[in-house]
């Protein structure tokens, strides 16, 4: 008696927890122990499937027991019947053999779309699936499984789909009205394929493809407002009409060239060249065609391509904001070699270097005799250095800046570094912040320096 009062006692709240930290069997059978727990468990937020772990099978030994296989696909069947006529906000399932039973695996979808699903993220290789990156980023498509968005016709409430390891097939016969955000990864699209999906997803905002083999041409239209390029292979023209379009991201193998046919509101590109002989693109044609309202520009470099910089780049001439991001490598690099670029930025007023790269592969001495000569930049009045850490070569650099920016306002310089993950999301690492000798010899090497009598800096 005491037990069952003590059990009641017990908040939902707190009884739901601890559910969605089991896995999705050990959940099931928590049902078993009264009613209320059978009521819990059919609304708990986020169901998780993995054929990697129903069942007691794990790793691959699971592509020798087609018996575990169907099981795991009638169980999933199973356990959603609990969840009819309710709210799920998220569903996982990651399936690698769906290929093997395509019509228990379509009604299985058939299912899901008829459940109040917002976000579904649909894994087709268990997370094991080899990728090569470059040119042809996806294995074998004999593999993929071919994913008709058809059998999702039924999900109206689905705002967030991710969809790993397939061949995607459009279908006409599909509107998704609620749709905001679609990510492809490790996707085979052949040509005219992503056309026909943004042609039925009126309401997208975020499309993101990572890892996938596109066609040689592609045209992005409709409502979406961000856009994101990772890794992708095959494409080499893709062409922008997106009234609503206001930020790219992309990461570059090969030479894609981007045709801005209709983008009134872009106002921020992220560029990352990941082949060394994309980086001329870049500050090439790149340059050239940006239009002139995207005054936000964020590049993020090896630091070695840096020495791909060509000897006369073009002038990014509206650009008001600079961000430049020299990740981790174990080249070693001199930081003053990155002045020509604020050169090319006329009308600059903010810049924010952050230095993910090796302290011990960095120049220390300050290289350049005589030392860099100060240009004139009129508009430059804020500047962040993240990852700072006062070598000769930072010091020469941050003096070139403070001679040249003749209405600079404030200069911060910090030790510690911010990384970029994509997709608008960043990390912030936490250093060792210098010592109080350290900034008093930087403090010493700075002061007087400043051409701008309103200029201030900051060192954390």
């Amino acid at each position: 008696m005491q037990r069952r009062t003590h059990q009641s006692a017990t908040p939902d709240a707190v009884l739901s927890s601890i559910l969605a930290n089991l896995t999705v069997i050990d959940a099931v059978r928590t049902s078993i122990l009264s009613r209320r727990w059978k009521r819990l468990f059919s609304s708990m937020p986020a169901l998780n499937f993995s054929c990697l772990d129903m069942y007691g099978v794990y790793r691959d030994d699971h592509e020798w027991y087609p018996y575990y296989q169907q099981k795991f696909l009638k169980g999933v069947n199973e356990l959603l019947e609990l969840y009819s006529g309710r709210r799920v906000p998220c569903i996982n399932m990651a399936c690698c053999f769906a290929r093997k039973f395509y019509s228990e695996f379509n009604r299985l979808m058939h299912s899901i779309s008829r459940l109040d699903v917002e976000t579904l993220y649909l894994y087709f290789d268990c997370g094991t699936a080899p990728f090569t990156l470059g040119t042809n980023p996806i294995c074998d498509p004999s593999k993929l499984f071919n994913f008709s968005l058809e059998l999702l016709s039924q999900a109206s409430s689905l705002k967030h789909l991710l969809l790993h390891h397939c061949i995607v097939q459009p279908s006409s016969e599909v509107c998704f009205n609620s749709l905001v955000s679609l990510t492809l990864r490790g996707a085979l699209l052949a040509s005219g394929q992503l056309e026909g999906i943004l042609s039925s997803c009126f309401n997208l905002k975020l499309l993101a493809l990572r890892l996938c083999k596109l066609p040689y041409k592609l045209r992005i239209s409709g409502s979406v407002t961000f856009v994101v390029f990772w890794a992708c292979g095959g494409v080499e023209e893709i062409e922008l009409q997106g009234a609503n379009l206001r930020k790219l991201e992309s990461e570059l193998f090969n030479k894609v060239r981007f045709f801005f046919s209709f983008v009134p509101v872009l106002e921020d590109v992220i560029i990352h060249p990941l082949e060394d002989d994309t980086v001329s693109y870049v500050f090439d044609d790149l340059a050239r065609d940006l239009p002139a309202q995207v005054q936000s520009l964020t590049i993020k470099l090896v630091p070695s391509q840096v020495n791909y910089f060509p000897t006369e780049m073009k002038m990014f001439r509206t650009l008001r904001r600079l961000s430049l991001i020299l990740v981790s490598t174990h080249d070693c690099f001199d930081i003053v070699n990155l002045s020509p670029l604020l050169d090319a930025c006329p009308l600059l007023q903010y810049l924010a270097l952050v230095v993910t790269t090796p302290r011990t592969k960095r120049n220390g001495k300050g290289s350049r005799e005589p030392p860099l000569s100060p240009t004139c930049h009129t508009e430059l009045k804020e500047v962040i250095f993240c990852g700072f850490d006062g070598t000769g070569s930072e010091i020469e650099f941050v003096l070139y800046i403070l001679r040249s920016a003749i209405n600079l306002e404030q200069m911060l310089l910090g030790r510690g570094n911010s990384c970029y993950l994509g997709c608008g999301k960043w990390v912030n690492n936490l250093d060792v912040p210098f010592s109080g000798r350290q900034r008093n010899s930087i403090q010493k090497k700075l002061h007087g320096q400043a051409i701008s009598s309103k200029a201030e800096v900051i060192i954390q």
